[in-house]
């Protein structure tokens, strides 16, 4: 039976899982263990402070991860060197680390996007900055409206839409501010020691500014899992707001119910596809008018799993011959991981 790690972190914990329990406690690994077993694959748990790099062998080696959102992402920059030195050392790293490099990191989401070739995505055109300063110096270039994102956040968070140059400004200084009075102190003496020393900027915290897509009542979320393809559509938060993340889930319209436009598992498979993992999870976006899909945002690890849950999705999606079929959806969020990670190792002819 072929082995696979899978790495858990500091509480013992791997994965999300919605409606877990205890309350944050993950994927059930006595399951995962059970769903891997039957698909001839011997999971094995380890800690990634158990992982050592000098003797042990990872050359080929499948490994799987978990992730955190940890305060101030301590833990998970902890969690990314572990995964890139596995990646460095040879093992199969699930998803590839560039894919955490991008969990909650919209910079590198979006330098992500422009070097995938998929011409589809690319209607959404992103600026990536790491200074209020480097943004106002190009304002005169922007057309407006804009949505300014934060690096971090998710739920909508840290997001913000600018109709003109004075609300970008505000924007920018309330999502790129790094206030702190010691450091611009020490800083401003500097300068008065110094001749010619420039002060370093207060407005420190990377973020993106993107074109705005007009007219969107809602999006829709897909989750891929293997060949398994589940979705939802979120309205907006209210009629004054741009944002259809953060309106609770039992607000939204699942599989059937979601009110698909044509079309938009064929996006959604070939953005899957194009980016070799076993899932994601998919924000989409849809214009009535020019019937032109957006690829809003993605994740391909620690995302919310709701929409897998029997109680909101009745029922997954699969594309037979040449057409896109419901399936009954017994909302087994450990399952699904397991025949995600198995489907792609089958394809990937991974042994």
């Amino acid at each position: 039976m072929k082995e696979i790690i899978l790495l858990k972190d500091y509480l013992n914990r791997f994965g999300s899982k919605h409606d877990d329990y205890p309350y944050r406690s993950g994927m059930d690994k006595e399951k995962l263990k059970q769903y891997f077993d039957q698909f001839e694959l011997k999971a094995i748990f380890l800690s990634f402070d158990e992982i050592n790099f000098r003797k042990s062998d990872f050359v080929g080696y499948p490994v799987v991860y978990t992730s955190q959102e940890d305060l101030n992402y301590k833990y998970k920059s902890y969690i990314e060197d572990v995964v890139y030195g596995l990646e460095l050392s040879g093992a199969k790293v699930i998803p590839a680390f560039k894919y955490l490099k991008a969990n909650n990191n919209k910079i590198f989401m979006e330098i992500i996007r422009d070097q995938l070739n998929i011409p589809e995505i690319k209607n959404i055109r992103s600026y990536h900055f790491g200074t209020l300063e480097d943004a106002m110096s190009k304002v005169e270039s922007f057309d407006y409206p804009l949505v300014v994102k934060g690096a971090e956040g998710a739920m909508s968070k840290n997001v913000k839409l600018a109709t003109n140059k004075k609300e970008l400004y505000k924007a920018l200084k309330q999502i790129a501010a790094t206030k702190n009075i010691k450091y611009e102190f020490k800083d401003y003496l500097r300068q008065k020691k110094h001749k010619g020393y420039r002060r370093e900027s207060k407005f420190r915290n990377k973020f993106i500014i993107q074109n705005y897509v007009p007219h969107l009542s809602h999006d829709w979320k897909i989750y891929v899992f293997g060949d398994h393809f589940f979705i939802f559509k979120r309205p907006v938060v209210n009629k004054n707001s741009f944002k259809a993340s953060g309106g609770g889930y039992d607000n939204y319209y699942y599989g059937k119910d979601a009110e698909l436009p044509s079309g938009i598992f064929d996006f959604a498979q070939k953005i899957f596809r194009e980016m070799d993992t076993p899932f994601v999870s998919l924000d989409v976006a849809y214009d009535y008018k020019t019937h032109e899909f957006f690829l809003l945002e993605f994740q391909l690890i620690y995302f919310g799993t709701a929409g897998i849950l029997k109680k909101y999705s009745n029922e997954y999606f699969y594309k037979g011959k040449n057409k896109w079929v419901a399936i009954e959806n017994h909302g087994d969020i450990e399952y699904e991981y397991a025949y995600a990670v198995n489907h792609y190792l089958k394809k990937q002819n991974i042994k």
